[in-house]
């Protein structure tokens, strides 16, 4: 009996011990490269400095996960460099689960995906305004949700895709002249409370073709509310929300201020549920302004436009 007792004991402790994965890798200098792989109650933390940065996180469990990649283009000759940055998590045992990546400068990139249970994400590219060439994804499952991208200067670009539960997106870009010619968002939320917000500035004033500004938010059934924000250059803004199951308040605000303006929000109810719909676009200055709304359910919109 005593002899059972204790072998039970020892798969129990064998258990736990299994379960509390952790690893911190600490790069300075020239072709940094990190690979982590976690299977149990994981934690990861990488910090690399400058050069060949790369880091590569895969987790199935409890999860959370932070990476630090260096630079700062302006102030620091050497920077970061070749940064990149991806996490790949699975949920786990009760609620835990994410993820911070932070990257400061040069040939950024980060792609984090995310499983289940109390999902969270930041991703922050830049660092005193200076970045380079970011691009920045993140997609989560279910339960908690909740997003966060950042990026200053330079290409940017991000997407979120969050596709069920208690969904929340924040991407915040920023790409004055340095380079210019950044900014456009993709946000998709697919089901439950979402709530989206996006500002894109840039002001580089006609740097050829490619994206400067440029928004799209799908949000389809539940909560569905989205604010965009847009200043300078060839602004474009998409909503299309769609009525929900027990919430459905649809609710769009679209905010341009110079150049290109144009909007387009669609809203709509589901079934024999009458949505909320309200829509206001302001539009401002100089070439621009085009608004398309499109509603069906309790409807109201403003629009108003100026030059």
């Amino acid at each position: 009996m005593k002899k059972s007792i204790f072998c039970a004991a020892a798969l129990l402790f064998g258990a736990v011990a299994f379960a509390q994965n952790t690893s911190n890798v600490d790069q300075t200098g020239v072709t940094n490269k990190a690979w982590v792989d976690q299977s149990g109650n994981n934690n990861s933390d990488v910090d690399q400095e400058f050069t060949g940065n790369k880091a590569d996180i895969d987790q199935i469990g409890h999860n959370y996960s932070k990476v630090d990649q260096k630079g700062n283009v302006g102030g620091n000759p050497a920077s970061g460099d070749s940064n990149y940055a991806k996490v790949d998590q699975n949920g786990g045992l009760v609620t835990q689960q994410r993820s911070t990546v932070e990257q400061q400068g040069d040939r950024n990139k980060a792609y984090v995906d995310q499983d289940g249970q109390d999902n969270r994400s930041d991703i922050q590219q830049g660092n005193g305004m200076n970045a380079e060439d970011n691009w920045a994804k993140a997609i989560q499952d279910g339960n908690g949700n909740r997003s966060t991208i950042f990026q200053t200067y330079d290409n940017n670009r991000s997407k979120v895709n969050q596709q069920g539960n208690d969904n929340y997106a924040n991407v915040r870009q920023i790409a004055r002249p340095n380079q210019s010619k950044g900014n456009y968002s993709d946000i998709e939320q697919m089901g439950n409370d979402n709530h989206a917000t996006s500002r894109q500035e840039t002001s580089g004033a006609y740097l050829a073709p490619g994206y400067s500004n440029i928004e799209k938010v799908k949000q389809y059934d539940d909560g569905n509310k989205s604010i965009l924000d847009q200043l300078g250059d060839f602004n474009r803004s998409e909503v299309t929300q769609s009525g929900g199951v027990g919430l459905n308040t649809n609710y769009a605000n679209v905010d341009q201020d110079g150049e290109m303006n144009k909007s387009y929000i669609t809203q709509k109810e589901q079934g024999a549920i009458t949505a909320d719909n309200y829509a206001k676009v302001t539009q401002s200055g100089m070439l621009g302004n085009t608004s398309h709304v499109n509603q069906a359910g309790a409807n109201s919109a403003w629009v108003n436009q100026s030059n």
